[in-house]
């Protein structure tokens, strides 16, 4: 400091320091730079290992996870990784597709196969169709159901759009059923909610599905079985920030 001052700041007496004029002036200036650059530092390690208060983790998840699983997951992650900022975006899989991808969040929640370019898996979860249907429904206690037994049936779906319609439409046509959804709904669980009114069976996949054990609903598997497979992603063009890779660790038990 005295070099790059050019100010002699010490007189040295044997391995005695005593202060200067000029270091005595110069001390408090110098006190408070040393301070700063050590609140500094520990902001840059903060940035470094992804807990710090001035970066966000931004996440995308459809309403049906936002509104159960994701506060839970969030609250665990905060608890284990300190205080961060933390936003939570809602949207359909396509809208989460375009977030991610766009640099608009860090991680999203999509249902296989992806219909965006420029997007990477970071973790996958699989699941399968499975039949909602309210505890008192005639079918409730049946093991498995069947296409055959849901014929003729009140059947809620999920609207056109969804991937898993077709496949389940497919499935139907496949054997030899004719049949239209008594309601169609935009999201699992609003498909949930109308089978827990007892208005028919659900075709819902089973890892969002499951959020609503608490509604008066059974979950009985469908046969043959229908897999459904949803993936974490992240975008290509940005590198994964460390929050976020920490929050995929933090979540690997429900994963």
């Amino acid at each position: 400091l005295e070099d790059y001052l050019g100010v002699r700041l010490f007189d040295r007496e044997k391995n005695r320091l005593q202060p200067t004029r000029e270091g005595l002036q110069l001390g408090p200036e110098i006190r408070a730079i040393s301070d700063r650059l050590r609140a500094l530092k520990t902001a840059a390690m903060e940035l470094e290992s992804g807990r710090s208060r001035e970066i966000m983790l931004r996440l995308a998840f459809p309403s049906s996870l936002s509104s159960t699983r994701i506060p839970k997951l969030v609250k665990n992650f905060l608890a284990a990784n300190g205080p961060m900022r933390v936003e939570v975006a809602s949207g359909s899989y396509l809208a989460i597709e375009r977030m991610v991808a766009d640099g608009e969040a860090d991680l999203g929640f999509a249902r296989l196969p992806l219909m965006s370019p420029g997007l990477k898996q970071e973790k996958i979860l699989s699941s399968r169709v499975i039949c909602a249907l309210h505890n008192d429904h005639p079918k409730a206690g049946s093991r498995q159901l069947s296409v055959g037994d849901l014929k003729g049936q009140d059947l809620i779906m999920l609207n056109r759009e969804r991937p898993v319609r077709h496949e389940l439409e497919a499935l139907f046509y496949k054997s030899g059923i004719r049949q239209r959804p008594l309601l169609e709904a935009h999201s699992v669980a609003s498909a949930c909610a109308l089978a827990a009114q007892g208005l028919g069976i659900a075709l819902v996949g089973e890892i969002i599905a499951r959020e609503y054990a608490t509604l008066p609903l059974q979950f009985i598997p469908l046969e043959p079985e229908l897999p459904v497979a949803y993936a974490l992603i992240s975008g290509e063009k940005f590198p994964i920030p460390k929050a976020a890779s920490l929050f995929l660790q933090s979540i690997s038990d429900w994963v």
